[in-house]
């Protein structure tokens, strides 16, 4: 398995709103670590799920320009914010 970064890559603002106040502009999360994740709200975690499967268990992203990086969009249409996950080194394994 990889380790996956979440790095807060852009945060809109839709329809006089302003933007998302949990996130700041390249704030980054290690999705390995539960404390790191427990940051990230659950709408955006959940929308971040299926790309961050992928990119952990090694799977390459067959569009865009890297296959170790993926974008993805929270759902909140007032308040977007764009993450990008990129898949980094090796964890190391564990020994349960």
């Amino acid at each position: 398995m990889y380790r996956v970064i979440a790095r807060v890559e852009e945060l809109r603002s839709e329809k006089g709103h302003g933007s998302c106040p949990l996130f700041t502009l390249n704030q980054e999360f290690d999705l390995s670590i539960p404390a790191e994740r427990a940051k990230i709200c659950k709408w955006a975690l959940n929308s971040m799920f299926p790309g961050e499967i992928a990119l952990e268990f090694g799977a390459p992203i067959p569009f865009g320009d890297d296959p170790d990086k993926i974008r993805i969009a929270c759902p909140d249409a007032e308040r977007i914010v764009v993450f990008e996950l990129r898949r980094e080194d090796k964890l190391p394994e564990s020994s349960d």
